[in-house]
C-alpha cells in the first residue's frame, strides 16, 4: 500500500533512524538470524513459530489505460495474511559508517505464541521509491495476463511487440489496512501502518490493499488481440518468504478484451477466484473495506 501515515524526507531523518535502529537491533538481530533458515522454505524454522498463511485476492476493477499509443491493464488487488502468526518484515540497518545505499537487507522475523522472537532471516530487500518517499518490500508479487484454456490459466501471453505481459516480481510497501472478514478496521488496531525505515507487514487476520492507480498495479497490454485472457496475481512469486501454505499463492479474474473499429480496448470481467474467498472472508473475495 503506498499511503503513509507520516512523511519524512529521506535526506535529513534517514540517517538518523539508521543509527538509532542499528545500535538498538543489530546485537538481537544477530543473534537470531545465525540460526540455519529457509528462504523459502521452513528449514530451521521451530515449531514454535508462528507462520503467516498470504493468499491474494481476486483482482478486480479491471480497466485499460492508454497513453502515446502505449497501453497497460490496470487493477485493484490485495494480499490476506489467513494464517495464526503476522507477516513481519525488518531492515538490516548498516552501521553509522556505512554510506547510504537504495536498498537495505530485509529480514522475516517470526515469533512464538508468547510474542518471543524466534526466527530471523534475510529473505528480500527493503527499496527506497523516491517517487512514494518510502520503502518497499521487492519480490512480493507478480501480475501477468495468461492465455485462456479449459483448465485455467495458461502461458503468459507475449504481445506482439515481444513484450512480455507481466509485471515480475513487483516490489510493494506492506501495511495492514482492513480486515479480512469485513469487520470494522480501526486505525487504532493496526500493527503495521508505517512504510519508513520500521517494521513492515501484515497481521494475522488483516489485509493490505493496493488501488489500480497504484505504481506497480499494472501489465502492459498493448496491442493484445480480441479475446477471453486471465489476469493472474501471484504472491511471493520468487519463493523466498515462510508462508505456511505454498499452494494458496495465485488467485485470477478471467476477462474478455474486445476493440472498438478505433482499435481502443475494452475490458468485462468474467469471472475471479482466490482460494480464500468465502463469505467470512470477503476481502479477498476482492471487496473494497474502507477503515473505520
Amino acid at each position: 500500500m503506498t499511503y503513509t501515515k507520516k512523511i519524512f524526507r529521506k535526506a535529513t531523518i534517514l540517517p538518523v533512524l539508521l543509527a538509532i535502529g542499528f545500535m538498538f537491533t543489530t546485537p538481537m538481530l544477530m543473534d537470531v538470524a545465525a540460526a540455519p533458515g529457509g528462504n523459502g522454505n521452513n528449514n530451521g524454522v521451530p515449531d514454535s513459530a508462528l507462520l503467516p498463511d498470504i493468499i491474494p485476492s481476486i483482482p478486480k476493477h479491471l480497466q485499460v489505460q492508454n497513453a502515446q499509443q502505449t497501453e497497460t491493464l490496470r487493477f485493484t488487488n490485495a494480499w490476506g495474511n489467513t494464517g495464526v502468526g503476522n507477516l513481519e518484515f525488518f531492515p538490516i540497518i548498516p552501521g553509522v559508517d556505512v554510506v547510504e545505499t537504495e536498498t537495505q537487507d530485509s529480514l522475516q522475523r517470526l515469533y512464538d505464541e508468547n510474542g518471543n522472537l524466534v526466527w530471523a532471516e534475510v529473505v528480500s530487500e527493503f527499496e527506497f521509491h523516491a517517487e512514494h518517499n518510502h520503502w518497499h518490500i521487492a519480490d512480493i508479487g507478480e501480475f501477468a495476463v495468461r492465455e485462456s484454456t479449459p483448465n485455467g490459466p495458461g502461458d503468459i501471453i507475449t504481445l506482439p511487440d515481444g513484450e512480455t505481459a507481466s509485471s515480475i516480481k513487483v516490489g510493494f510497501c506492506i501495511i495492514d489496512v482492513y480486515k479480512i472478514n469485513g469487520e470494522n478496521s480501526p486505525t487504532r488496531d493496526r500493527v503495521y501502518w508505517d512504510c519508513e525505515v520500521t517494521e513492515q507487514g501484515i497481521q494475522a487476520g488483516w489485509m493490505d490493499q493496493y488501488h489500480q492507480s497504484t505504481e506497480g498495479n499494472e501489465v502492459p497490454i498493448t496491442d493484445l488481440a480480441p479475446g477471453e485472457y486471465y489476469l493472474t496475481n501471484e504472491w511471493n512469486p520468487a519463493n523466498n518468504f515462510i508462508d505456511e501454505d505454498e499452494t494458496n499463492d495465485l488467485s485470477w479474474m478471467k476477462f474478455e478484451l474486445t476493440r472498438d473499429s478505433n482499435r481502443n480496448a475494452k475490458i468485462a470481467e468474467i469471472e475471479g477466484y482466490s482460494p480464500g474467498c468465502n463469505p467470512d472472508a470477503p476481502g479477498l473475495c476482492g471487496e473494497i473495506t474502507r477503515n473505520n
